[in-house]
């Protein structure tokens, strides 16, 4: 991630990461397509998994420089202006780094079932996907009272045609039949059977969120995470010197078997 912090534009022709002073990793060559970075804006880019490092036809191992905290790297940018070294990584927060400072933090997140980039909502009972005879499938979402509105326009939906996927899929094939539903095909997809396989991890008991005003979060909370650190330091401690124990009474049983 870079953040060009300059009042005007910047051409990039290439990113390198420089490792102690005088290794060079090529990020990305941008001298086909140079990247042009506007006024206070921001690139972020991604990259997958390498297989090794090559110089001329050497491979060269990083490993040791790269995992040495005490060795600096900075990006490095071949820009229209010359060189020019990042000066600092951009600094991010995330909510993780509080909960570490203080438990009573938590991180939600929104579980979502998505079909075909439709979000399904939590009422949705069932999803039809239309084929029709030209253009692009169409996805329906139906709630459980949908019988009680007009979602089609030469028919409407009954409450026995809700009770079940298959009671849904032979209403819908009958009314294909009579030709008051213009497709080629369509298919039926009971949500609830997608919730029970997507959302399987969730197994656990409902939590009611409670609210923690100022003092008893950043006090109380503190304090009993203070606690809990330096327990679960003890606990370290003692489970290592267990294992010390363990590993001297094993080393001393071969010499005392070897004088019997």
């Amino acid at each position: 991630m870079i953040e060009n912090l300059k009042d005007r534009a910047i051409t990039v022709f290439a990113i390198s990461l420089r490792v102690g002073h005088n290794y060079y990793i090529e990020i990305e060559d941008l001298d086909e397509s140079p990247l042009v970075l506007k006024a206070y804006e921001t690139f972020d880019r991604q990259y997958g998994p390498i297989q090794f490092y090559g110089l001329n036809s050497n491979k060269v191992d990083l490993n040791s420089l790269l995992s040495n905290e005490g060795i600096r790297k900075r990006l490095v940018l071949s820009t229209s202006d010359g060189k020019y070294v990042v000066p600092a990584s951009i600094k991010h927060w995330h909510p993780v780094g509080d909960f570490f400072r203080n438990h009573m933090t938590a991180t939600l997140r929104p579980v979502r079932l998505v079909h075909k980039k439709t979000h399904i909502g939590g009422n949705v009972r069932y999803i039809i996907e239309f084929i029709p005879l030209k253009g692009e499938a169409e996805v329906v979402l139906i709630h459980p009272m949908d019988y009680e509105l007009k979602m089609f326009r030469k028919f409407s939906l009954t409450y026995e045609s809700l009770e079940s996927a298959d009671s849904l899929r032979n209403y819908l094939q009958g009314k294909m039949e009579e030709g008051l539903l213009d497709c080629q095909n369509f298919e039926v997809h009971d949500v609830n059977e997608w919730k029970s396989r997507a959302l399987d991890f969730y197994k656990g008991k409902t939590i009611q969120a409670r609210y923690y005003g100022f003092w008893k979060y950043h006090l109380l909370g503190r304090v009993g995470t203070l606690l809990s650190n330096r327990a679960l330091k003890k606990k370290n401690e003692r489970t290592q010197l267990e294992s010390q124990c363990k590993q001297r009474r094993l080393e001393k049983a071969p010499a005392e078997q070897s004088e019997r």
